[in-house]
């Protein structure tokens, strides 16, 4: 089994042998020249926003990805802008068709981040967030009020009337016996929004997880679970079946209120993986895997901040390690023994005596454990596991902000296979990094391939003006000794001067699709660029990296989110700033006829 975004849709034609020579044409609007690459015989152009079809620009901007919609009214594409505006879009020009803002009390406007998720083929569940209406612009940082959830209806463009609009609460006691109640001024939904189906389940159950922008204390690790059969059948208030905190310590033990506790191990522990948690079907359910960010890890005291945590419907929690080879356990420098004995908790470490503990440029780490080194440079969470089944193992591939692959066995999450390092660390001596507390990756892995020779795509990035990143495509090997990485290549190849020069902002994660029935897979991501500057739609062949399309954005795109395929169209989100204004962009795949070769 491979998970994957993989669209079905292809164009029913085949794939040119030759990878280059094609360029797409947009001279019939007056826009400017872009840099374009695609396959001979293969063209994209932008479809909009140009001068005869500038589309729609969203006041603030578009956090999520672009959402494809088949109803009465034909195919549309479906856009969530930041303050709440739900807009359906024509497909082919994206002028707008109908609009719905999310509903918020009086005075009060919306802040949405998190990708809506799908319950059936005509409703969706939005996760967001209320906010002061007064507010001039609106983006993460924004003051949250309340945190909502509603069911729309996007045939009657209207929240569904079955489902009263839900405010989230929680309160859970700590170790201490102190109540920790769920804090929306402090908690940040900007996952993905999931849905998994119990045997017996209508609808299913939905997950919204949370942490808290810019770490400011007391913040932690929620999660929630919505039951839709009961939501649906009794109301808002006996919706909420679970929830779940990753750092159950009272808020007096999370550092000074509204202080930034980025580089400390106090409390923490945020759900806030842009792609939200990994749900894995099982015969029986499902596994929801849980990534929890930085902060505080003590077994004793049920913390698990840099941790991934397993759990399932009803989000009970148990790690599962060995009492006895846990008993002393020490948060700067867990005993391995301990860290191995653990069922349903990865936590991370180094793999084998050639594996190194970060080197900062600045020297920062010199004496402190690798626990200690991973606190002061705000690692290792961020990103959300890929799963896949290869040579009778079943495996996680976690990439974190520290630059590394980290191989996990999903049966026993104690077992890591392997760790390889993606990218170099961020900075150098005379070249200090300009964002150290980004990381180098925040992404969930896109998996392609087939099961027998399954490939690993991690975006990769880095502020600084020294390293290389980019695509990274790693294959995993299984051998008498188990599984292994091996790396593929890198696009673009870390030996050209360009990639010290690409990539140097969060990238988009990526979308898998074939232009044809025998072609081969490509692979779509949104290099993003900053400020004013154009970002990049680029395809790539999964096989060996090649460039198979690049063509420049209107506006810089947009990190964490994916593009969209519908047919012959790629759909990418793209805003100038992180409060907008905000936009979706349509590109067109067309492949044009040619002259048949001669004949001896």
């Amino acid at each position: 089994m491979i998970s994957r975004f993989l669209y079905k849709t292809v164009l029913g034609v085949g794939f040119a042998a030759a990878l280059s020579g094609g360029c797409a044409d947009d001279s019939a609007d007056a826009e400017p020249p872009e840099v374009e690459v695609s396959p001979e015989e293969w063209k994209i152009q932008r479809a909009f926003p140009t001068t005869n079809a500038p589309g729609v620009e969203f006041a603030g901007c578009i956090y999520s990805s672009p959402m494809e919609f088949s109803g009465p009214n034909g195919l549309e594409i479906v856009a969530l802008g930041a303050e709440g505006n739900l807009l359906g879009l024509d497909p082919t020009t994206g002028e707008q068709k109908w609009s719905l803002a999310l509903p918020a009390a009086q005075g009060q406007g919306v802040l949405s981040i998190a990708q809506p998720a799908f319950i059936d083929d005509t409703r969706i569940v939005v996760a967001y967030h209320t906010v002061p209406g007064d507010l001039e612009k609106v983006d993460a940082n924004s003051q949250r009020l309340s945190h909502r959830v509603a069911v729309i209806d996007l045939v009657a463009h209207a929240v569904d009337p079955d489902f009263e609009t839900i405010e989230l609460e929680a309160t859970h006691q700590s170790v201490e016996e102190v109540d920790i109640s769920f804090r929306p001024s402090h908690a940040l939904a900007r996952g993905d929004v999931k849905i998994g189906k119990l045997p017996g389940d209508s609808l299913g159950k939905v997950y919204i997880t949370a942490g808290n922008t810019r770490d400011i204390q007391p913040w932690h690790g929620w999660a929630f679970e919505i039951d839709l059969d009961a939501w649906q059948a009794q109301g808002a208030e006996l919706a909420t079946s679970a929830s779940l905190i990753s750092t159950p310590e009272p808020d007096e033990n999370c550092g000074p209120e509204n202080s930034s506790g980025s580089r400390e191990r106090k409390c923490g522990g945020g759900f806030w993986a842009p792609s939200g948690p990994l749900i894995i079907d099982q015969p029986d359910g499902y596994e929801l895997v849980l990534a929890a960010g930085n902060g505080q890890l003590d077994l004793a005291r049920k913390d698990y901040a840099n941790t991934l945590m397993r759990t399932g419907a009803g989000l009970e929690f148990d790690p599962a390690c060995d009492a006895s080879l846990c008993a002393d356990f020490n948060p700067d420098e867990p005993s391995l023994a301990c860290i191995e004995s653990c069922e349903n908790l990865w936590i991370p470490r180094l793999s084998g005596q050639d594996d190194k503990a970060p080197e900062p440029w600045d020297d920062r780490c010199d004496g402190l454990t690798l626990f200690e080194c991973w606190q002061k440079l705000d690692y290792i969470g961020g990103s959300t596991p890929s799963y896949v089944e290869v040579g009778g193992y079943k495996t996680l591939s976690y990439p974190t902000k520290d630059g590394h692959l980290y191989l996990i066995d999903q049966t026993h999450y104690g077992t890591q296979f392997d760790r390889i390092k993606l990218v170099d660390q961020c900075g150098a001596a005379d070249d200090p990094c300009a964002k150290d507390w980004a990381g180098m990756a925040v992404t969930q892995p896109l998996v392609a391939g087939d099961a027998e020779n399954p490939i690993l795509l991690v975006p990769t990035f880095m502020p600084d003006k020294t390293h290389p990143a980019g695509i990274v495509a790693v294959a995993i090997k299984v051998d008498a000794s188990g599984p292994r990485y091996e790396r593929l290549w890198e696009f673009p190849d870390f030996e050209d001067p360009s990639a010290i020069q690409r990539f140097r902002e969060h990238p988009s994660r990526m979308m898998l699709t074939q232009l044809g029935e025998d072609s081969p897979e490509t692979a779509w991501v949104v290099e993003v660029a900053k400020g004013d500057k154009s970002g990049k739609l680029i395809g790539l062949n999964v096989d060996d990296g090649a460039r198979v399309f690049e063509t420049a954005l209107k506006g810089p795109g947009r990190r964490y989110a994916v593009p969209l395929r519908v047919d012959d169209m790629i759909y990418v989100s793209s805003c100038d700033a992180d409060s907008g204004p905000g936009r979706v962009e349509g590109f067109k795949l067309t492949k044009e006829a040619t002259e048949p070769a001669a004949q001896d």
